[in-house]
């Protein structure tokens, strides 16, 4: 899971992406999580995934590559139970034979991704 953005390298623009954007999936994981589906995963796995997904989306890692394009992933070094975030995050997105998969972290950085220009023109009205 990553999003992509290119854009002019100017000061504007990485505050956009370093304090905005950064927090954004955070926000949207907050007004859409169901918290049934989740804890199905709790109960099967005996975590605490909404846990889970607050740490993978409060830790996100932006990486600047050449001069305007940046990332936004997971960061997969954190661990969480002994086991890295990834395989969390793996686990909860796609399930396993006992348990379906709530892809609620690939509809938000797809949405982020597809609505790039929305979001900025959000940020630049200051809403």
């Amino acid at each position: 899971m990553q999003i992509t953005i290119k854009t002019t390298n100017s000061l504007k623009n990485e505050f956009f992406i370093y304090n905005y954007l950064k927090n954004k999936p955070y926000q949207i994981f907050l007004k859409n999580v169901d918290l049934n589906r989740l804890r199905a995963f709790d109960r099967e796995f005996n975590i605490n995934s909404f846990n889970i997904l607050r740490i993978a989306l409060t830790n996100l890692l932006i990486t600047k590559n050449g001069n305007s394009e940046y990332s936004i992933k997971i960061n997969k070094v954190i661990k969480v139970q002994g086991k890295d975030l990834d395989y969390w995050i793996n686990l909860i997105t796609y399930g396993n034979r006992t348990i379906k998969g709530y892809t609620i972290l690939l509809k938000i950085f797809d949405y982020i991704s597809n609505n790039i220009g929305l979001i900025y023109k959000e940020w630049e009205d200051g809403h």
